[in-house]
């Protein structure tokens, strides 16, 4: 099974997770997604949701999302303690 992999925008608010719904939801029905979040700026709640629900669908059907993340995404990660998000989901 081929992983997908999606870019996330520099600014990753409401509307950029609104956007990247329907590309995500496609990717985690198929079954491998791979998160690139290296030129992410800002990171906001929504994408913070959304990516902790893909996750978890993901966890569910025993695949990994492994996510690569900017200074400004990893902190912000740090903030929300969701730095957890950065392993590739074998571990949880």
């Amino acid at each position: 099974m081929a992983m997908t992999t999606l870019t996330l925008p520099t600014r990753c608010d409401r509307p950029a997770a609104a956007a990247l719904l329907p590309e995500l939801r496609a990717a985690v029905a198929a079954g491998g997604v791979a998160i690139d979040g290296a030129e992410v700026a800002h990171f906001g709640q929504a994408m913070l949701q959304l990516l902790l629900s893909a996750r978890k669908m993901l966890a569910a059907q025993k695949q990994p999302m492994p996510v690569t993340a900017s200074p400004a995404m990893q902190a912000a990660l740090a903030t929300a303690d969701a730095e957890h998000l950065l392993d590739d989901g074998s571990t949880r």
